[in-house]
């Protein structure tokens, strides 16, 4: 018997629904094992089936079983058997300043640091990226970046920076951790692998694994630039060995394809009369659907969404269209504002949350949730001032019953 699907919680709702599949695939992250615990630890169907107002926010029992699941291996209960881990996660801080710090065409990698860690200072957004720092710890959803990693990545940045005008702490916009799943294969046996050594050795490269107890697979590893060849990997085991191969490398990215060109910017300005800068980030970031943007700001709202970015509030209402939920989706990635500027977030999230409120049909509950979390979130990024010694922040709640 193997897993025929999951119990999946709507956290804006609270309400738990289930999706039943003949392959269940899980997507983590550095937050993989916390799934992969949940598939071991899981009851059979039966357990899961009781009444749906004790279950809302109980989702420890995640993935539907047949009753009296046992391992092929050692004939023990899957939920007895020994966890092992498949990821360690580990975070770099990065900090975002003033695009006049570096030129538009340039960056650089020091591999000779005082510490010996690596730093790199690049172009980004109009703004300067400055990483990275590398310390094991438990995954996080909340950014909260150390302020010993932020003031090295100053100090270090000092050495290549403009001398007559040297980066100051008071210089970052923004800070924040990016987390690295380093993935192992618990599944693998004894001399299977690279070099023989079987089982928990760590990997900066992907890993796509099947539990063959259970047919749960996850993949976990890799790079935001490895993403499509994880995705190939992953369909490519579940269709195997009679399947047909994954095609992703032949499909143009989403916004490509007919209609696209290199002057869509100008299109773009002499069309509905946009600024060079929106033209370019309106083509940059949506491609052929800028057109849609664009008819949107023509015709509903034709306002920026902050002073000095090319944002539009024109973006929010489309964000919706294509199922934005939440006021801090909008600010740290529909738009990347949190990631540029702590400052002009906090500024932009009133804006936001009204946009979004109206055309949501939010209540006026699911709207003071909305912002608490969404202020939750853009406060954990580090800014110009360090953080104030305050108690940990947690996640909290999305919805209106809690």
């Amino acid at each position: 018997h193997k897993v025929v699907g999951a119990t999946c919680v709507d956290r804006l709702s609270g309400d738990l629904f289930d999706i039943r599949a003949n392959k269940v695939v899980l997507a983590g992250g550095p937050f993989t094992d916390q799934l992969r615990k949940k598939e071991i630890n899981s009851k059979n169907s039966n357990d899961n089936n009781h009444n749906r107002a004790e279950r809302r926010y109980n989702t420890t029992n995640f993935f539907a079983y047949p009753k009296q699941q046992v391992s092929n291996s050692t004939n023990t209960p899957v939920e007895q058997q020994p966890f092992q881990a498949a990821v360690k996660a580990a975070f770099g801080t990065h900090i975002v300043v003033p695009g006049h710090f570096i030129p538009p065409d340039m960056g650089l990698l020091d591999y000779y640091t005082s510490d010996g860690r690596f730093l790199f200072i690049a172009p980004w957004q109009g703004h300067c990226l400055i990483g990275t720092t590398d310390q094991k710890g438990k995954a996080e959803s909340l950014h909260s970046p150390p302020e010993e990693d932020i003031t090295w990545l100053v100090a270090e940045a000092q050495k290549y920076l403009r001398k007559d005008k040297p980066i100051q702490r008071s210089d970052v916009l923004s800070a924040w951790r990016g987390w690295r799943p380093l993935a192992s294969d618990p599944h693998q046996k004894s001399g299977e692998g690279k070099g023989g050594d079987g089982q928990g050795q760590i990997s900066r490269d992907h890993v796509v694994s099947e539990n063959p107890d259970t047919g749960v697979v996850f993949v976990a590893g890799g790079k935001w630039t490895t993403w499509r060849e994880m995705a190939q990997d992953v369909v490519d085991h579940i269709v195997r060995p009679n399947g047909p191969p994954c095609t992703t490398n032949q499909i143009t990215l989403y916004g490509g394809g007919e209609g696209y060109s290199e002057d869509l910017p100008m299109q773009l300005a002499q069309e509905f009369g946009l600024e060079e800068n929106v033209a370019r980030h309106l083509a940059g970031t949506y491609g052929v659907f800028s057109w849609e943007v664009g008819e949107i700001y023509r015709t509903r709202n034709n306002q920026r969404l902050v002073d000095g970015f090319p944002y539009l509030q024109a973006e929010v209402l489309y964000a919706c269209q294509e199922y934005a939920c939440t006021i801090e989706d909008v600010l740290s990635r529909r738009t990347r504002l949190a990631y540029l500027n702590k400052e002009k977030a906090i500024e932009a999230l009133p804006t936001v949350a009204e946009l979004m409120a109206t055309e949501l049909g939010w209540s006026s509950a699911a709207l003071q949730n909305q912002l608490n979390f969404a202020r939750l979130y853009i406060n954990s990024f580090g800014g110009k001032e360090p953080a104030r010694k305050e108690q940990p922040i947690k996640a909290m709640n999305l919805t209106s019953r809690g």
